[in-house]
């Protein structure tokens, strides 16, 4: 999924106010055989986060230009079911929608955002047809949108597409629909045309207006660094690790303390797609996922879309690179669709999103002198490597065979030697596509050279003096042996999986918090969530290779540590501070 990193202000506002009035023309070639129906609709089109004026708002921001522009309005016209009704005769048919794409550009007070755009809609409909009883609009419809024609709510609400590609998030291009709240019970994802509103007069219309609430279909994520880690980024910065947030002893890896460079960030098990109708479950208990006095006109918690799925498709590359990732910074941003609740919470049908949106931040273990630390965790301790050959770490895994008694020979002549570090490769497994596979940790087998001997040998004791103690095996065995981190008879693991710093690689995650004093982690359309990392310790997630996908993952029994404070902006501002550690 392409996004967008845009350096803007944050998100609040749809539009500015005060925009001048505009007429929908009716077709007139329809109108002209005296057949026609016509009335007139005045419609203003409201940013659902607050009424009246920002002054008294507290904790609301402006959204960018390039994220208020619109460019292109459809309105959808429905009966009382949802069906659809009728409001304009095209040549090719009547039609239950009105398209508006003439100038539209805001203008007036930026504070006061309680009228940010206002139409007179001429329905034409044929005499002794019905009129529509609900309304919805799009702003700034995809072409697969505008393509489909005319549609009931029911069809609406199948729509879902990746709503945060570059190209959907670039100025004039940011879909909106309909802000979803509760009211009495129900769920609205339309509003309601009563009576006064349709009129025969265009300044009765104008006087008697439909108010239509809306909301953009992302989300908006920043990354931002405290005054203990900020020095992390610097171009020629790094901090000293310790092993606990707080009160922790400084991290050092055979007497030398390990410090630690940060590089950017990036989101992972995003969603691959988001509903352009909101869906939610008017009854939710409680009061935390929406506006119970109704003022904003929204909810603050979603459905995922059933089909949508998590996406992962950053490396350690992407996210460390200067022209890949997303630098650190208030004013860095990145878009992302809805992942908050799973579809099973009212159909009781799985959605395919399991997990929750993150932010990975990449960086990487350095000495005193800056230079790459490569360190290798085995056995419960922490040891410094050599990345051209992990002798440290082959000597390691081959005290663990002998005290285990896996006794491994090959024949050289008439002798017997001992398998050895220099028979041995570090790999790492296929990547699993899942957050829950430890595809972290890495393993040992034989070389190349070591594993083309057809032959090898082993015994229940170490160096044998009788010969017919060794026992045939090939090498398949013994890279079983190396590879699983399976139970021996004792009930104790043969090897211990080791962990690998390769170069001093690492990451960090955190999941997004969605609400203030609560443990609900989600991401929902037109919020701001700005999240601040205020401390790390520990050494993070090891990274061996560079170029593969990553899935985050905590590894076993290594502890580190990310605290970070988000404050979501969402017609409201939400402060978390929490911890996250591994």
């Amino acid at each position: 999924m392409k996004r967008n990193l845009l350096f803007m202000s944050l998100l609040a506002s749809l539009l500015m106010a005060g925009c001048s009035q505009e007429d929908i023309a009716p077709d007139e070639g329809a109108n002209g055989n005296g057949e026609a129906n016509t009335s007139y609709m005045a419609v203003n089109l409201v940013s659902s986060d607050v009424t009246g004026t920002r002054a008294t708002a507290g904790g609301y921001e402006d959204g960018s230009d390039i994220e208020n522009g619109v460019k292109h309005v459809r309105f959808y016209f429905f009966n009382g079911v949802g069906a659809p009704v009728n409001v304009k005769t095209t040549a090719s048919g009547a039609v239950n929608y009105y398209d508006w794409d003439k100038d539209i550009t805001g203008s007036g007070n930026p504070n006061d955002v309680e009228r940010i755009l206002s139409a007179i809609i001429v329905i034409d409909t044929k005499k002794g047809d019905g009129l529509p009883v609900r309304i919805a609009a799009v702003l700034n419809p995809t072409q697969e949108i505008l393509d489909k024609g005319s549609m009931g709510l029911t069809e609406l609400k199948k729509i879902s597409t990746d709503f945060a590609t570059a190209d959907l998030t670039a100025e004039n291009e940011f879909v909106m629909f309909n802000s979803v709240y509760v009211q009495n019970g129900k769920a609205y994802s339309t509003t309601d045309i009563k009576d006064g509103n349709i009129c025969k007069r265009k300044d009765d219309a104008i006087a008697n207006p439909v108010k239509i609430y809306v909301e953009r279909s992302v989300a908006k994520v920043s990354v931002a660094l405290g005054t203990n880690v900020a020095g992390a980024a610097t171009p020629d910065g790094k901090i000293p690790l310790k092993d606990k947030l707080t009160g922790g002893q400084d991290f050092k890896v055979e007497g030398s303390q390990v410090y630690l460079k940060l590089y950017g960030w990036e989101l992972a098990a995003e969603t691959n797609q988001g509903r352009l109708v909101k869906k939610i479950n008017p009854g939710w208990q409680g009061t935390w996922w929406y506006d119970n006095n109704v003022t904003g006109h929204r909810t603050f918690w979603a459905i995922n879309d059933m089909s949508a799925s998590n996406q992962y498709d950053k490396s350690y590359t992407d996210i460390s690179t200067s022209s890949t990732t997303t630098a650190f910074g208030e004013t860095n941003y990145l878009y992302t669709n809805e992942n908050a609740q799973t579809n099973d919470d009212v159909d009781n049908i799985n959605g395919q999103a399991k997990k929750k949106t993150k932010v990975i931040v990449a960086g990487r273990l350095v000495d005193e002198n800056g230079n790459n630390f490569t360190i290798v965790r085995h056995m419960g301790r922490h040891f410094a490597d050599n990345p051209d050959n992990f002798n440290n770490l082959k000597e390691s895994i081959l005290t663990v065979l002998e005290n285990k008694e896996y006794f491994y020979y090959y024949k050289d002549g008439d002798n017997y030697k001992q398998i050895s570090a220099a028979d041995l490769d570090v790999v790492v497994p296929t990547t699993i596509k899942n957050e829950d596979s430890k595809n972290c940790y890495v393993y040992t087998k034989l070389n190349s050279t070591a594993a083309a001997r057809t032959t090898w040998y082993k015994s229940p004791v170490k160096d044998p003096e009788d010969a017919s103690a060794y026992t045939k095996i090939d090498a398949n065995e013994i890279n079983g042996t190396l590879k699983d981190k399976k139970l021996d008879d004792s009930g104790e693991y043969i090897i211990d999986r080791p962990l690998v710093w390769n170069s001093g690689m690492t990451y960090y995650y955190y999941e997004i918090k969605h609400l203030q004093g609560s443990d609900e982690i989600g991401v929902v359309r037109n919020h701001i969530y700005k999240t601040t990392i205020t401390n790390i310790a520990g050494l993070g997630t090891p990274v061996y290779n560079p170029g593969d996908v990553i899935y985050p993952e905590k590894p076993e029994d290594n502890a580190h540590y990310i605290a970070a404070e988000i404050n979501i902006l969402s017609w409201r501002v939400v402060k978390n501070n929490y911890n996250l550690e591994w």
